[in-house]
């Protein structure tokens, strides 16, 4: 039996003994990749076969001055489970003569402490351990690097990250050095990014010593591969992904003629990022999608998504300045992972820091009460260098709070000028470059426009306060503060719901409209034709222009709005119809006004006269100016949604073009493109050829995130862990299983009250229709466009949600009970359960 095969005569039956590494080298080099030549030590090998012939037989056919890579090659390393990725040795610049020793180390260090530890954390057996010793022809390198045929953060499949360095790879993989990093497109090797490292060091081999050293200063700046290296790399790493038929982790170099691939391995889920891997990576920042989980689809379209993290992310660092950190440090703002936006917790501490706030406030309002530490609670003086230096930016924030009214009247003028050019305009008589160009002004707008709803956001500098007072005094905080934003002035989402229940009260009241509801069975497709001439029909028109703008996840503009379907609307009126009674606004707005009087007059009991001279005037002002935000802050949502319900018909209109022509089989196939790939295609018919090709690989990566749950937090080096995760029935039984045992759910209090009722599961606004008069309404999230179902709720239980979300705003204005924040309860509570839902005391029986 031999105990030494060269790369060429390894099989796939000799995988146990061979090792993982050494059996991927070998499968690649006889697919015809570039890989050093080498042999592979079995694990079954005793230790005097290095002085035994058959060792010397597989020397003498290599030059005596050769030099060798020696590395471990375990059975289990290098899987798509465990890749054992810096836990076994690896020797480099191996002379002949320290074969030998080189060879006892990588055997050893299976039984090394880190090795141990590392295989009883992953579950693997540590009884009777044994490794293959690969060796190879180690290559002179002039650059060395690390790729991966997947993009590590974003999950984009279309991608190729590579990070390279001059030298040897020991500086990259060691951590000793700050690599170039390349984004590479897969199917035309383009440079989507790059980023010049300093490279201030080098690893060299001199007479079989690896020296780390300073890199020359004039070498430090240039790119380590040129343009066309990167095209030969990225084709390289492409044929190893489709070789291998999944996404690698490869280990490269170049010896100034040539590529070679030194290794690679699956890019594993449970594998931690080693140094070797890119700096994006390795960045262990903390993220959120609560807040975009509530206006956004878990997977908003591609066109939407890269639009919406461009503008955010130029409106944040123009809006904050210097209270951001460098995005080198700690990221840009807002950032894709895996088809979901997530935005940047790390940055909003950062901001906390240098403002001298706690970090509560902003768990609390995006949703993330239950992640709250002791620590959040307490604020802290920033250096006073850094408060310094911070500190005209936030006297601009100051400003813009004084401003506060006049950017919102001043947004709503630019909607109004935008709506009159809009409707000025038949699409059709456009040329593709005209609208082109709209949606490029659109687009470089937006950054600043935007800013007005960050000012908006702010309300929490009147809360804060507002809740220190009744701490003092002993008084309920959400109590006082909820009742009061319950009356007064509708926001124009609570009003929407108004408004729709009046109308409703007009179909009651009206036979035609009220015998065309209940035989209508849900169908409202004919409604115009057979409510011609009513009041309802006249008065349905009406808040069609007023809400028609709006829709559904409307925040994504390639999705309906209700001016194009308006079933969701038609649905809650038909179930208002049907039922015994309606609700009236009118006593809605007297029960929220009582309520309100209530608990002023309990809390100015709680105050002694001292209290009431010096702090009423204060009370009174916070709780007006918090009512305002958010009255504000709903205004500007509403009106902003108006500029893209007016251009959709101008985009559809391309999109229709692009179809005729035959770049795009399907109009909605135009929201899978980025409006950078519809410009460049403009009067370029090769680069629209290629559209079909970019939607297909779009709509399989999306496919693939959509069985992916995503976490609404989470820190940026879970990503390896959550790439092959996938939800399963048996994940959902259990936890149904393991709340049920307790019998209690607790959630964040958004909207005090009381209900009792049968629960009804609504996941998408898809199933609207599906919704009953009284029920307790369960979702993973809403908008503003669930406003129709929440007359007719109960109450409102939501998987996500903060203090600040829109539903939670509204849910407060019908004065109905709502809970945010109880994890997975769209999959623990089912249709039919009936449940207590006591949101004054957070929790559900």
């Amino acid at each position: 039996m031999r105990l030494i095969k060269s790369l060429e005569q390894i099989t796939a039956a000799d995988q146990p003994l061979v090792g993982g590494k050494g059996y991927n080298c070998a499968r690649l080099k006889q697919a015809g990749f570039p890989v050093p030549d080498g042999f592979v030590l079995l694990a079954n090998a005793p230790d005097c076969l290095v002085a035994a012939v058959e060792f010397q037989d597989a020397l003498m056919q290599l030059p005596v001055e050769t030099l060798f890579a020696v590395r471990s090659s375990a059975a289990a390393e290098d899987g798509a489970g465990h890749s054992f990725a810096g836990i076994h040795e690896t020797k480099l610049n191996v002379t002949r003569l320290g074969l030998e020793d080189a060879i006892g180390a990588c055997r050893a260090s299976v039984e090394s402490m880190q090795a141990l530890a590392y295989r009883r954390a992953q579950g693997l057996s540590v009884d009777q351990l044994q490794t293959g010793v690969l060796v190879q022809v180690m290559i002179r390198a002039v650059v060395s690097g690390v790729a991966f045929t997947i993009n590590p953060v974003t999950g984009a499949l279309s991608e190729l990250v590579i990070s390279a360095s001059w030298g040897l790879g020991e500086a990259l993989v060691g951590g000793h050095v700050e690599p170039d990093e390349f984004r590479v497109r897969k199917s035309d090797a383009a440079l989507l990014s790059s980023h010049i490292g300093g490279k201030l060091y080098r690893v060299i081999s001199e007479q079989g010593v690896s020296r780390l050293v300073e890199t020359e200063k004039d070498e430090r700046k240039l790119p380590s591969l040129t343009d066309a290296q990167l095209g030969e790399l990225a084709a390289l790493l492409v044929r190893i992904e489709e070789h291998y038929g999944g996404p690698q982790d490869v280990e490269w170099c170049h010896d100034g003629a040539q590529f070679w691939i030194v290794q690679s391995r699956p890019v594993t889920a449970t594998r931690e990022v080693s140094p070797s891997a890119p700096q994006t990576a390795r960045q262990d920042i903390e993220w959120t999608r609560a807040n975009a989980r509530e206006v956004l689809p878990d997977l908003p379209s591609p066109q939407v998504l890269f639009a919406l993290c461009d503008i955010l992310n130029r409106a944040m660092r123009a809006y904050s300045g210097n209270l951001l950190a460098p995005e080198a440090e700690l990221g840009p703002t807002i950032k894709a992972f895996y088809g979901r936006p997530y935005f940047n917790l790390s940055q909003f501490r950062h901001i906390c820091r240098m403002t001298g706030s706690d970090m509560a406030w902003v768990l609390r309002g995006v949703g993330h009460e239950g992640e709250i530490k002791p620590e959040d609670e307490l604020a802290t003086r920033p250096p006073l260098a850094s408060f310094l230096r911070v500190l005209p930016d936030m006297l601009r924030w100051g400003l813009m709070q004084l401003r506060a009214g006049v950017l919102v009247r001043q947004e709503l003028a630019r909607v109004r000028e935008d709506m009159a050019l809009l409707n000025s305009r038949d699409p059709r008589t456009l040329s593709d470059e005209e609208i082109v160009a709209f949606l490029q002004k659109w687009n470089d707008e937006g950054a600043e426009r935007i800013q007005v709803v960050f000012v908006m956001a702010a309300v929490t500098i009147y809360e804060a306060p507002l809740k220190k007072i009744c701490q003092r005094v002993g008084f309920p905080y959400e109590q006082l503060l909820h009742t009061h934003l319950a009356t007064g002035e509708k926001s124009v989402s609570a009003q929407q719901g108004f408004d729709l229940l009046t109308l409703a009260n007009v179909a009651r009241h009206e036979e035609v409209a009220r015998d065309y509801f209940i035989r209508s069975k849900g169908n409202f497709d004919d409604f115009r034709e057979e409510l011609q001439g009513t009041e309802f029909l006249k008065q349905f028109e009406l808040l069609l222009q007023k809400y028609g703008h709006r829709g559904p996840y409307e925040s994504d503009w390639s999705l309906p709005r209700y001016s194009e379907d308006p079933q969701p609307l038609l649905f809650a009126v038909s179930i208002h119809v049907q039922a015994p009674d309606c609700p009236v606004p009118e006593a809605i707005i007297a029960r929220q006004e009582r309520e309100a009087t209530e608990a002023w007059q309990a809390f100015t009991k709680r105050l002694n006269w001292r209290q009431r001279l010096f702090w009423l005037p204060r009370v009174r002002w916070l709780l007006q100016r918090a009512k305002r935000m958010y009255v504000w802050r709903e205004l500007c949502r509403s009106e902003m949604m108006r500029p893209p319900s007016a251009i959709r018909p101008w985009l559809l209109t391309l999109a229709d073009r692009f179809v005729e022509r035959g770049p795009l089989e399907y109009r909605d196939d135009f929201f899978f493109l980025t409006r950078e790939e519809i410009a460049g295609a403009l009067g370029q018919p090769e680069a629209a050829a290629q559209f079909r090709s970019i939607v297909a690989a779009r709509k399989a990566e999306i496919e693939i995130w959509r069985q992916m749950e995503m976490p609404l937090l989470m820190r940026e080096s879970e990503l390896p862990a959550l790439l092959q995760r996938r939800a399963t029935e048996d994940d959902v039984v259990l936890a149904s299983i393991d709340v049920k045992e307790q019998q209690l759910l607790r959630g964040l209090c958004v909207s005090a009250g009381y209900a009792e009722g049968e629960v009804l599961v609504m996941r998408d606004p898809a199933e609207f229709a599906h919704m009953k008069r009284g029920a307790i309404l369960v979702a993973p999230a809403t908008d503003p466009a669930w406003t129709p179902l929440f007359t007719l709720a109960s109450g409102i239980i939501v998987e996500v949600g903060g203090t600040l979300s829109h539903a939670s705003t509204v849910a407060r204005e019908y004065g109905l009970p709502a809970l945010a924040n109880i994890k997975d309860a769209s999959k623990i509570l089912k249709d039919g359960d009936r449940v207590v839902l006591d949101a004054t005391n957070c929790t559900v029986r």
